[in-house]
């Protein structure tokens, strides 16, 4: 399988970057009028480039002076090898240290060192400068980059410099071409009877002609009309190809350099991120708390403040978890890295990579925000998952993937993996981190159990009782856990009432006395009882214990409330039902209040509870036993 890679140039300017790619090449990466006559590259330029092994290069090539540093920025994001460029007669320069610098923050996996103009010194002083590059470099990424002296005027050092660059890449693994596709826009131009054309490096995925695709940060819909790789069309293009888009469904002045084309349905932009910052030795100033700044991802950049989660201010060299709030949005996903540079574009303050694209404001100094941080930092996608599903929070797939920005099949297969680890469990709606659901469970079970042993006497208590004294910052995710553990045999249900398993209300031997003489009277006095608020009263009950009286006879079902002032034994609206039923259908209030050897006022309500628990049905001013259900 033929293998592509993007190689970018990097160093001073007037070092001969632009003369050895062309050398290289043959393809002229100066574009613009204004470059060929001031002989100064400007913009990026492009290029490809075949090696050995099967390998092919599309080549960036990037300007050198300090006032084009935007445009060098928009093109080293997605570079595979930097082929820093330095002239043999001038050596380290201002821009050789930055775009090292700059490349080294967007952790660019391999570099080369081509030492240019070399027929234009001796061998001694070649040598000085190797030595020099190599002192320069020995602490940075790229301590140990081959070195070639090359002349692009000559053509002395070409060939050892293409098969250096061709074993480089062809150790190192090709760009996913399965996952989902990427692509940051660098370039935007009109091709006549085709229309709007962009360019990039393609970051991940592949891209197929007819295939419909988003535009980000505003998620215009579009459709790939046609394609070009190296100058030729092809059906299809691969990451880590120089690709050229032809769009429909856009006009090229809705389409600029930053913007995004990517898989549809399933980006979010952001305009607010947590990163890991790290400033650069080189920075002019400490990084405080809300400064101003710029920031650059892929081809795109914004303006935004530096909210510092943990100190006042970061100096040189320090790192520190910061969050970005961005004044356009981006598009970004874990671990893209990002150049940060101050308002005025004077100097790099830094780099960063993204721990959270979609967060949400953070107090300073929160210790759980910045622990769920670390831990995003942890990288992996269990890591990442689990922090998504602390602090309390249940989540579906579906969620988790939207916020990750995922594919759902991928963050199904992490949550079956978490649970076989008994680290994430499905709730029945949604999942939760098994280290949250076991907080709750504790904090409810031991509320349970302190409420029986402080009220023996009570079935169980409600759910949202219990729900309200556990008071727990997240109550839907509590409520959710609630659910799982009686679900679970953990809590059982009784009526309305929630209780540990195999709890039994008990009384002690005083209210068990006080019990059976209440029932008694009751039993008594049938289907004409006291007024139930007078009965603590008539039989010499004071408050406490009536209150466990009451309590009992109602959550144990052994009494019935047909009215605020009315209640009657189980037992004794048993008797009602024999008593009705033997009356001839329909009967009359008249009859059943013969029936029952009561009065009106205690009749009607018990023969409208009846019609409510479903024993009888009225017709009318009449009424009949209801057929049992078969």
């Amino acid at each position: 399988m033929r293998k592509h890679f993007i190689v970018g140039t990097a160093g001073h300017v007037d070092h001969g970057k632009s003369s050895l790619i062309r050398a290289l090449t043959g393809i002229e990466t100066d574009r613009l009028p204004e470059e060929k006559a001031r002989g100064l590259s400007i913009d990026l330029g492009f290029a490809h480039l075949a090696l050995p092994g099967d390998v092919v290069a599309g080549i960036v090539d990037v300007p050198g002076h300090e006032r084009f540093l935007k445009n060098m920025l928009a093109g080293v994001g997605g570079y595979d090898v930097g082929l820093l460029v330095v002239d043999a007669q001038e050596g380290v320069m201002p821009q050789t240290k930055e775009h090292v610098e700059i490349l080294e923050l967007l952790r660019t996996p391999q570099g080369l060192v081509a030492i240019t103009k070399a027929d234009l010194v001796d061998a001694e002083f070649l040598e000085l400068v190797t030595e020099e590059l190599r002192d320069f470099l020995k602490d940075t990424l790229w301590g140990n980059a081959a070195m070639v002296p090359v002349s692009s005027k000559t053509g002395s050092g070409l060939e050892e410099l293409r098969q250096k660059l061709g074993r480089l890449l062809g150790g190192l693994t090709v760009r996913d071409r399965k996952a989902r596709f990427r692509l940051p826009i660098d370039r935007v131009f009109v091709k006549p009877g085709f229309g709007t054309v962009v360019t990039g490096s393609l970051w991940s995925g592949s891209l197929s002609k007819g295939t419909r695709m988003q535009l980000w940060p505003s998620g215009r819909e579009v459709r790939v009309r046609g394609l070009h790789v190296h100058g030729q069309e092809v059906e299809e293009a691969v990451a880590g190809q120089r690709v050229a888009v032809n769009l429909s469904g856009v006009d090229s002045d809705e389409v600029k350099r930053g913007m995004l084309l990517a898989t549809p349905d399933w980006l979010n932009p952001t305009q607010r991120c947590d990163v890991r910052l790290q400033v650069s030795p080189r920075a002019a100033r400490a990084l405080k708390h809300r400064a101003r700044l710029r920031v650059y991802h892929g081809t795109s950049e914004v303006f935004g403040r530096a909210l510092l989660l943990e100190g006042e201010e970061l100096g040189s060299s320090q790192s520190g978890l910061v969050q970005l709030l961005l004044d356009e949005a981006l598009v970004m996903l874990p671990g893209d890295r990002l150049i940060l540079r101050d308002f005025t574009s004077s100097y790099t303050i830094g780099g960063a990579e993204v721990l959270e694209p979609l967060a949400q404001a953070h107090r300073r100094h929160d210790e759980e925000a910045l622990l769920q941080l670390q831990k995003k930092e942890m990288g992996g996608l269990h890591q990442r998952l689990l922090a998504e599903l602390q602090g309390s929070l249940s989540r579906s797939a579906a969620q988790l993937a939207a916020q990750l920005q995922l594919p759902v099949e991928e963050v199904e297969q992490g949550l079956a993996q978490l649970q076989e680890l008994d680290q994430a469990v499905w709730l029945g709606k949604a999942w939760a981190a098994s280290a949250s659901l076991e907080e709750v469970r504790e904090g409810l079970l031991g509320l349970v159990a302190g409420l029986q042993q402080k009220s023996p006497w009570k079935s169980g208590w409600r759910k949202e009782e219990l729900l309200k004294q556990l008071g727990h910052a997240q109550p839907r995710f509590a409520e959710e856990c609630l659910t799982y553990l009686l679900e679970q045999g953990q809590l059982q249900l009784a009526g309305r009432l929630l209780s540990l398993p195999g709890h039994r209300p008990e009384l002690t031997r005083a209210q068990q006395q006080s019990l059976e003489n209440l029932e008694q009277k009751l039993l008594q006095e049938a289907f004409t009882p006291p007024n139930w608020s007078e009965l603590s009263a008539l039989l010499k009950i004071d408050a406490a214990m009536w209150k466990v009286l009451e309590t009992y006879l109602l959550e144990t079902g052994r009494a019935e409330k047909l009215a605020p002032d009315l209640g009657l034994l189980t037992q004794t609206l048993e008797q009602g039902r024999l008593k009705l039923a033997e009356l001839p259908a329909p009967f009359a209030a008249s009859q059943a209040r013969d029936a029952l050897q009561t009065s009106r006022k205690f009749v009607i309500p018990l023969l409208e509870y009846f019609d409510q628990v479903g024993f009888t049905q009225r017709h009318g001013e009449v009424r009949s036993i209801r057929p049992a259900r078969p």
